[in-house]
């Protein structure tokens, strides 16, 4: 980046603290997260211009980002209820403003119970490696097997899992914890930043889209997720640190500052804020490239392509961090 100075400082803290990490981070750790972030945005605009490319199409498409992480399952499925959420929005603003529209030259006209519209005004996500998407024609009761898939989105195993962990995270949080918590996890890198998001990203310059495309919601999803999943990882990393050589060094050195200070002198279980140490190690994790992927290379002497990898849900999962 040509501004070393970071773009999201307010942000990135905000999703931290989601992840977990309710400590001040330092600038460094900050900025670190935000040039890793940058890297991952970047390759995943150019693997999308490359597919474009590759069908003959100047733009790329949501499509050609989601296809880059189509095997991780659980971020796919919370995507889609994402999408799906944002699609019912913008639905309901259009009809209560068409309601209004109606209501001024509305006659006396008796009520129709709209129950079965409002379950099929569920709008569903389509993705082209769909299976309904390698047949031309489809079946008559295709709307109502897309509403069911829809309906199914909004209540996948990633989007119940997600509101579990919600709930014990905040199952003990004073008023204003929780208060702190909801105004941060909104936290976006795209939310009103369309503007400077585009020009740190390069949209434009490397890749460009079409003008009405969820492309800057899918990123800003992504984006926030990666900063969570890094954070989790690098406070797994952290708790690992502490069970090494310097847990006896930290236990001597707690008990001397606890007979010094008394037994009401000083708050205990104080942990520090994760380093850039932290990060770095636990992006390493995150690149490692799994098994099944190296197994075919075993024994050969095709030479290993080093290549950027996307961070993971499954990596965060594996290190014993929950994801808000």
């Amino acid at each position: 980046m040509a501004n070393t100075s970071p773009q999201f400082k307010q942000e990135i803290p905000q999703m931290m603290y989601i992840a977990g990490e309710t400590q001040d981070t330092s600038d460094d750790t900050t900025t670190l997260i935000e040039s890793i972030i940058h890297g991952q945005v970047v390759h995943m605009l150019t693997t999308a211009n490359d597919l474009a490319l590759r069908r003959g199409a100047r733009l790329f498409t949501v499509a050609d980002l989601i296809f880059q992480f189509r095997h991780d399952t659980p971020r796919v499925d919370r995507l889609r209820t994402f999408l799906t959420w944002k699609a019912i929005r913008i639905r309901k603003t259009v009809k209560d403003a068409d309601d209004k529209d109606a209501l001024a030259a509305a006659d006396d006209e008796p009520d129709v119970d709209d129950t079965a519209g409002a379950i099929k005004a569920i709008p569903a996500v389509h993705l082209p490696w769909d299976l309904a998407s390698f047949f031309a024609e489809q079946p008559p009761d295709s709307d109502d097997a897309a509403t069911a898939t829809a309906a199914d989105a909004l209540t996948s195993g990633a989007s119940l899992e997600k509101l579990r962990r919600d709930d014990e995270r905040t199952r003990n949080m004073t008023v204003d914890e929780y208060a702190t918590w909801s105004e941060y996890r909104h936290a976006s890198f795209t939310w009103r930043k369309i503007k400077r998001f585009r020009a740190w990203a390069g949209l434009g310059v490397i890749a460009d889209h079409r003008a009405g495309d969820d492309v800057l919601d899918v990123l800003g999803f992504v984006t926030s997720e990666m900063v969570k999943r890094l954070t989790a990882e690098a406070m797994a990393v952290q708790a690992r640190e502490g069970l090494g050589v310097h847990v006896v060094a930290v236990a001597a050195a707690a008990r001397e500052k606890a007979t010094a200070e008394g037994l009401f002198g000083g708050a205990r279980g104080e942990r520090e804020a994760i380093a850039a140490r932290h990060v770095r190690v636990a992006f390493q994790r995150l690149q490692c490239v799994p098994k099944k992927r190296r197994a075919l290379l075993i024994g050969t002497r095709l030479p290993r392509r080093e290549e950027l990898q996307l961070v993971r849900w499954l990596s965060a999962v594996r290190s014993g961090v929950w994801l808000t």
